[in-house]
This record gives C-alpha cells, sequence and structure tokens, in this order.
C-alpha cells in the first residue's frame, strides 16, 4: 500500500463497448484508447504532502476543517498561523477507557482522503503534473481562471457575466459565479458565449430563474470541461472510471481484446460484498454498509449504544487495498467502498443532481459506493448525496497517460440539451398560490433537529415540516419553517449571517425508515426540481419559510405517484444539507399527522418580484374562495383529546400554520397573572433546546429556559383583577403544538400547561369547551375552579 508514492494500473482493452443502459438510457464504460488509473484512493498522507507544499497559506481553501474535526472522517491536523501553516497526518489512537472506543486505531496515512471538492481535485492533478515540489495549482492540466465579477443580467433564461480582464476561457468551459447580489446568480454551468470588449469579459451562461440584475461584485472561477492535450495525470472520465472498475476482458492477458463482461461490483463480483474486516484477503469484501451496519460500526456496537458520531468516532474509514482479495479486474482497488469519488465528467441535465441553482451542467459526476451507501457505482452516478462545496466523504483518484499509443485521451462530450425557456419558475419568484384541496386529504408533519440525523449532529437549527396530499392525491403541497441555517444564497443571494458554515446547500425530499439512508425523490435546493418552490424571510423572527407543490409534472428523481407508497408508510423524509454538514445538519421524518376536514391556502400573502412588482394571494380569487374561518372545534377537538381528568392541556395547530387569533381574556381574582404561548413538538410538552437541538420534557433540567426561548411571536396577555380586554393577532405556530404558560405576579410562581413541569405537580390549566380555558393561580391548586382567568380564543385561516 501507498506512503506517498503513487502506483497505477494499465487499463486496455481499446474499443471495448459500453454497458447496458441504466434507467436514464445511459450507458458508460467504452473507451477507446489505452490509459492507466491509480491502483488506490488519493490518501491523506498523500495529500497532507501536497498542502505542505503549496498551502502554508490556503487561498484556495484546499485544507477543510472537516479533514481534523469531523471524527468519523479525520485524517489531518493543521497548526500554526496563515502564511505559516503546517500539516501532518493524524495519527493511531489507543483505546478510551471511558468510552470503550479507539477512534482511530490504524491512523490515517493510509486512508483515503475526504472533504474535498472538485476543484480540490483538480489542483492537485496540476500539482502532480507540474512534478510536486513548488508546482503550480492553478496551470498544467486544467487551466483554472479567476476574475473579478462586476455585474451580472439574467433575461429569457440566459445569464450575462461582466468579468474584468481579457480572460482566457472558453465556451464549453465550467464557470462558477458566486458573490454578487441577487436571486440566482450564484451558478454553476457551461458557457455558451463569450464577448470581451474595452477591457471586459462578457459571457454568458444558461439559467432558469427570472429576469433580474445583480448588483455589487464577486467572483468567478472558470475551469476546463476536460484535462489539456498532454496532461500527464488528470481526474477520470467518467468513462475510465467505469471501465476500470467493472469491465472483465474475456482474455485479460491480451490487451487487444475487446470483448468482456460488465460486473455489478468493483470486486469481480454481482453479488453485495461482505464488509467484516475479519480476513480481508478473502474476495468479495469491501468497506460500504450491509445488513450487519457498517465496516467500523457494525450493528453489534450500535447496540451497546456506540453510536457513529463526528465528535467522537469511530473512524469510519478503512486503509486503502486493505481488502487485498477484492480487485477490481484491472487491479484497483476501493473503487467501491470507503469513499465516492470524483469523475471530470459534467452531469448530463437527466442527472439527479446535474441542476445547480436553477443552471444545467451545474457539476461533476461521482461513482462508487461510500463507507454508508449500500449501493455500487454501477447503478448509481452518484451516492445520493449532492455534490457540494464540502467534499462530504468524496475523494478522488489519478488517471495518468499511458505510454502505448493510441493514448490521445479524446475530450469527452459535454451532455448538453437544446436550449429553450424553461416553463420552470424561479425559487423565490413564484406567485402560484399553492392552493390545495384537503378535503379528506392527509397531513404529514415532523420537527426538523439535528438528532434525527443518522448521526447526530450539535446543531441549533431547527424547524417544522407539513405535507398534505390532496384527495386524489396528484399534489404534495408542503410547508417548512426554519430556523438557524441560511437560505440567503438561494433566495437573493445574500447570506443573512456571516458564518458560511450554517450555508444551506442542499434540501431533498428522500425515502427510507427513520435513521437509516434512502435515495432522493425529488429535490428543492440543488437541484430544484419543483417548479412551485417559494421561499420567504421573516427578519424578525430569523425564520425562513419554503413552499410549494409536488406534482407528476415536476422533473423528480422519482413522480411523486411513485413515492406514494413511501409517503403513506411514513419513510418520506426531509433532509437539509449545509456547507458545515454536507451529509445533512437537520432531518424530519413526515410522520402521519391527521386528515384535514376543510380547504386552506399556503400562507405567505405578499410576494416581491425582482422587477419591483407583487402579488397577493390575499386579493386573488383563487386564495379568496379558500379563505375561511376555521371552526374552534377543529382545534380543540384534537387539543382536549390530550388532557384527561384535568392533566395536561395544549393547543394543537400542527395541521395549520398561520392563523388569525382573538384572544379575549378576563381575571377574576385576587393575583395579578401574565399569560404566553410556547412552542411544544408534541402532545407530552417537550420543547426545543435552541442550544443543541435536543428535546427537553418537562420537569427536566433546562425546561423553563427553553419555553422561555420557545415564545411565540413574544405575545403576552397580562390581566390585572377583574379586568376583562381582548387581542388581535397573527399567530404563527409554525406546525407546532403550543403550550400556556402562566406567571402570579404577586406570588412568583410559573405554572405551565403539562403536570410534570409544575412544582406542585397540578395542571393550573383545563380545557373548559371549544374556545374557553379556565386557569387556577394558587399553589396546589386552590379551590379548583379555574376561573381565575377564562382564556377565550377563536381562529381564522
Amino acid at each position: 500500500m501507498p506512503t506517498t508514492a503513487m502506483e497505477f494500473v494499465p487499463v486496455g482493452n481499446i474499443g471495448n463497448s459500453n454497458d447496458a443502459a441504466d434507467s436514464n438510457g445511459l450507458s458508460f464504460g467504452k473507451v477507446d484508447y489505452y490509459y492507466n488509473i491509480s491502483k488506490y484512493e488519493t490518501t491523506y498522507g498523500q495529500y497532507a504532502e501536497f498542502l505542505n507544499a503549496v498551502a502554508s497559506s490556503d487561498p484556495h481553501g484546499l485544507f477543510n476543517p472537516g479533514m481534523q474535526e469531523d471524527l468519523l472522517l479525520n485524517g489531518i491536523n493543521r497548526t500554526g498561523a496563515d502564511g505559516s501553516y503546517s500539516y501532518t497526518v493524524a495519527g493511531a489512537t489507543s483505546l478510551n477507557t471511558t468510552t470503550g472506543l479507539n477512534q482511530n486505531p490504524e491512523g490515517s496515512e493510509n486512508k483515503p482522503v475526504t472533504y474535498v471538492n472538485y476543484l480540490d481535485a483538480i489542483r492537485f492533478a496540476n500539482w502532480m503534473h507540474n512534478g510536486k515540489g513548488t508546482g503550480s495549482t492553478e496551470t498544467g492540466a486544467y487551466l483554472i481562471t479567476t476574475a473579478a465579477l462586476v455585474g451580472a443580467t439574467r433575461w429569457n433564461n440566459i445569464i450575462t457575466y461582466k468579468a474584468t480582464g481579457d480572460l482566457n476561457i472558453s465556451v464549453g468551459d465550467q464557470a462558477q459565479a458566486s458573490g454578487l447580489t441577487g436571486s440566482g446568480f450564484d451558478t454553476r454551468s457551461t458557457i455558451r458565449s463569450i464577448t470581451k470588449k474595452d477591457g471586459f469579459t462578457y459571457f454568458t451562461v444558461e439559467n432558469r430563474n427570472s429576469n433580474g440584475i445583480a448588483n455589487g461584485s464577486g467572483t468567478v472561477t472558470v475551469l476546463p470541461s476536460t484535462h489539456a492535450s498532454g496532461a500527464r495525470y488528470w481526474i477520470p472520465t467518467e468513462n475510465e472510471w467505469y471501465k476500470a472498475a467493472y469491465f472483465k476482458p474475456t482474455d485479460a492477458t491480451d490487451a487487444t481484446n475487446t470483448s468482456g463482461v460488465y460486473y455489478d461490483w468493483a470486486t469481480q463480483n454481482d453479488t453485495t460484498p461482505s464488509n467484516i474486516l475479519i480476513s480481508p484477503t478473502t474476495p468479495n469484501k469491501a468497506n460500504t454498509r450491509t445488513d450487519t451496519g457498517f465496516t467500523k460500526s457494525p450493528l453489534s456496537s450500535i447496540a451497546l449504544g456506540q453510536l457513529p458520531d463526528p465528535l467522537v468516532g469511530p473512524n469510519m474509514l478503512t486503509e486503502v487495498g486493505v481488502f487485498s482479495g477484492s480487485a477490481s479486474p484491472y487491479g484497483t482497488f476501493d473503487q467501491d467502498g470507503n469513499v465516492t469519488e470524483w469523475n471530470e465528467s459534467i452531469y448530463d441535465p437527466t442527472a439527479a443532481f446535474g441542476d445547480y441553482n436553477g443552471s444545467v451542467n451545474g457539476t461533476r459526476s461521482k461513482r462508487g459506493a461510500s463507507f454508508y451507501n449500500p449501493d455500487p457505482g454501477s447503478t448509481h452516478r452518484d451516492d445520493g448525496l449532492m455534490p457540494n462545496d464540502a467534499g462530504y466523504a468524496a475523494g478522488f483518484r489519478l488517471a495518468s497517460a499511458s505510454t502505448l499509443t493510441p493514448n490521445s485521451n479524446p475530450t469527452p462530450v459535454t451532455p448538453t440539451n437544446s436550449f429553450a425557456s424553461s416553463t420552470l419558475s424561479s425559487v423565490g419568484a413564484s406567485c402560484n398560490c399553492c392552493e390545495f384541496d384537503t378535503d379528506a386529504g392527509q397531513i404529514y408533519s415532523g420537527v426538523l433537529t439535528s438528532s434525527n440525523e443518522i448521526w447526530p449532529t450539535v446543531s441549533t437549527a431547527y424547524g417544522t415540516i407539513q405535507l398534505t396530499l390532496n384527495k386524489a392525491r396528484t399534489e404534495a403541497v408542503y410547508l417548512l419553517n426554519i430556523i438557524g441555517l441560511d437560505f440567503g444564497k438561494w433566495f437573493d443571494g445574500t447570506p443573512r449571517t456571516a458564518d458560511p458554515g450554517d450555508d444551506v446547500s442542499g434540501m431533498h425530499f428522500h425515502a427510507s425508515p427513520n435513521y437509516t439512508v434512502g435515495d432522493a425523490h425529488i429535490g428543492l435546493i440543488n437541484p430544484n426540481q419543483d417548479s412551485d418552490l417559494n421561499i420567504t424571510y421573516d427578519p424578525a423572527n430569523e425564520m425562513w419559510t419554503l413552499t410549494g407543490k409536488w406534482t407528476d409534472s415536476d422533473p423528480s428523481i422519482v413522480s411523486l405517484t411513485n413515492s406514494l407508497d413511501e409517503i403513506y408508510a411514513g419513510y418520506l423524509y426531509t433532509n437539509i444539507h449545509t456547507e458545515r454538514v454536507a451529509l445533512g445538519e437537520i432531518r424530519a421524518q413526515f410522520t402521519r399527522s391527521g386528515s384535514t376536514t376543510s380547504n386552506a391556502t399556503i400562507p405567505g400573502s405578499t410576494h416581491d418580484h425582482e422587477d419591483g412588482s407583487s402579488s397577493s394571494h390575499e386579493d386573488s380569487s383563487i386564495a379568496d374562495s379558500y379563505c375561511h374561518h376555521i371552526n374552534p372545534d377543529e382545534i380543540y377537538q384534537s387539543s382536549s383529546l390530550y388532557q384527561e381528568n384535568g392533566t395536561d392541556f395544549m393547543i394543537d395547530l400542527s395541521s395549520v400554520s398561520l392563523i388569525s387569533t382573538n384572544v379575549q381574556a378576563s381575571r377574576s381574582a385576587s393575583y395579578n397573572t401574565d399569560v404566553f404561548f410556547y412552542r411544544v413538538v408534541n402532545a407530552q410538552g417537550s420543547v426545543v433546546d435552541q442550544l443543541t437541538g435536543s428535546w427537553i420534557k418537562p420537569g427536566e433540567s433546562g425546561y423553563a429556559a427553553a419555553v422561555q426561548a420557545s415564545k411565540v411571536s413574544n405575545i403576552t396577555l397580562s390581566r390585572q383583577d377583574n379586568v376583562s380586554a381582548s387581542e388581535s393577532f397573527t399567530l404563527q405556530s409554525d406546525g407546532y403544538m403550543l403550550g400556556l404558560v402562566a406567571t402570579v405576579a404577586n406570588t412568583g410562581n410559573t405554572f405551565y400547561s403539562f403536570t410534570a413541569a409544575n412544582e406542585d405537580g397540578y395542571n393550573h390549566f383545563k380545557y373548559l369547551s371549544a374556545n374557553k380555558v379556565g386557569f387556577e393561580d394558587v399553589f396546589g391548586g386552590g379551590d379548583r375552579d379555574h376561573n381565575d382567568l377564562i382564556i377565550d380564543l377563536s381562529f381564522a385561516a
């Protein structure tokens, strides 16, 4: 196995046929020239050598903090300050007697590097091409051009960018633009045309967002679609990678033989490989997830409470080539297993993640099963996790020039689609009312937290999700409210926080049972496959709201019709990826929460457009026909089910998200009382701890502080003796249930509508009738007549 030297194996049998077509009608594997490919994935040891050579100052971000901090994948430690950075490989660890875990017993020298994005990989290839050492990372196999952007306009699905300087770029190159202010101007796409004038370079890309003008300044990085002629090392094309992994020539001793077969797995097998580390020389083994669990975290360990955790470990990677009996037909190792690997080929528009913020040809392909994915690279163009800036669980290997001929390494054709004005609406610019018929429909909801991820992550972000199927099951209308993440990049191009780690890098609906990983069924962000997606931001509450309507007409990965069984089973879930947690920072299952008995509209009222105009849902005839008064019994009948014999009481608003509320509160008692609403995540009164994202139950430490942080709209109902008054306001439930809490000013006692939270063990709130709540203000219950404060509520959609 390697330390820092690279080994390559030859790939011949030129002119072989492609493998059978996949579900999209695409086929891969045919290569008409000789080439070499690295025997092993690029290792942490090799990448540390690269960093120490070129990244004492790291303007390109070649080092990702996840390489050091994520103890599931760590491999490199960085020390020093900018200009004098130093990099060392993570060494072997010993048994922690407290946790019973040995986080990384092998060390990371010969484990595959991860947390590398495609730009990192081609810069490594340039460095290799230029002889390592102080060799350039910006020229060689790939000419990387970086320039300042001073403006951009979008008209009829074409963005024209204005960059400073006379840029050495070509039509077909891939441009990555960022930093400009305006929705949909952060793009990655292939260049369609180039014009140079007065010291500026104007170039265009396709983008289906609405017409608009970008402000401010930004940066563009342009990289060629393929490696240069004469490159010594490069990232393998998709066909090169695929052939080396799965094609077995009929006569392996004859490099001119073109006949052969394709295997499903890169272990010369069509059967799912074992992942047990015992007897690693046994054929057909790989570091993938199987029904026995993960290679480095089997179900037997999980049963003992040793869950894989990025803060604890264990390191989930195996040393490259450790399964020495499981080489591919050409002698490579781990093309399936360990990490998924970047390919040079640009995604075509049919690929699940080929879209980036409204632009096609947005990213590069990945292939190969990873340590957490049970599917081989022969069946998936990626591992179900969209390519991201962090490069989570993504690594690479290199191809190199052969001494045999032909070895011209012809330029791969970048798949394109014929340009036409897209019918898809822009993110943040849709004015569809998203009206839906919920008569006898089904509502599915859930709470987004980091604790729902397959590997729990400490995050303060949280939110709610709701999906409503109409009676005909032809529309799924969704509503998400999220706090603690930043959607600014996809909303108007302007982040709302200074921390790039909380930037959302993707959001999708997947299908799999809770605490398991499943394939994406529809992309909402990176890619956006719903033409009705609308994003709004409430700066007062720092809350993002996303609404839309999924139908079979959307270009989703799996159609709504074909997703219904997973929805009924409770398998559909939302996963939101960020730059700091690429696998997913918060997640929630869509759990059946009831049937609707009335029609409603997705809230959102007025939408602003980039041209300065606006439209209002409330002013539309459609919205008028659906907005109606909600019978309080619809809420209170559900609420009262949770209260038995005067015990816990809450208001169940999980089936609605935004309602007009009128509250009349009257008091006839000796004590003054303040009452407010707060969000709870279940009928037991649990609240979200905004520091950890975990749930705190009534009576547990920290509950009172978490309740204060969960106030709804800071609404407080203060009442003095013999005073009756009413207030009207909009109540944002965010799909939560609501609890009540009262503080009696004269005694200082605080009482909650959940018995376990009260020191006296008595519930001071009681459901009296369809629209009345009674409160008892004396510790221990006093006369228990619950008439010291009467709260009368009415609701309207």
